[in-house]
C-alpha cells in the first residue's frame, strides 16, 4: 500500500518539504499568523502588524499598502497616520 503524504490530505499542513503554490487564491476574511509579541494580518488589501489579531485600529499598529508600485506605510494613533 502506498504512503499518503500530508500534502494529500486536505487540513493538513505540511512543514518539512519544499512546496510551491501558482495561481490566486481570495480569503473570505482576514488572514491572521500570530506570532510572540506581534502577529500579521492580511486584510483589505493591507499587511497589518498588531499587539492583538482581532483589533486592528488600535494604537501602536502598523498597515502597510501598495498603491501604483508606491508602499504607502501607517501607523495608528487614534486615527491611521501615513509616515
Amino acid at each position: 500500500m502506498a504512503k499518503l503524504t500530508a500534502k494529500q490530505i486536505n487540513g493538513v499542513l505540511d512543514t518539512t518539504s519544499s512546496q510551491e503554490v501558482t495561481g490566486q487564491k481570495t480569503f473570505s476574511s482576514a488572514q491572521a499568523f500570530t506570532g510572540r509579541d506581534q502577529s500579521i494580518v492580511l486584510a483589505g488589501g493591507y499587511m497589518y502588524w498588531v499587539a492583538d489579531p482581532t483589533v486592528l485600529n488600535q494604537n501602536g499598529n502598523t498597515r502597510i499598502q501598495f498603491i501604483n508600485g508606491q508602499m504607502l506605510v501607517e501607523v495608528y494613533d487614534s486615527n491611521w497616520t501615513t509616515t
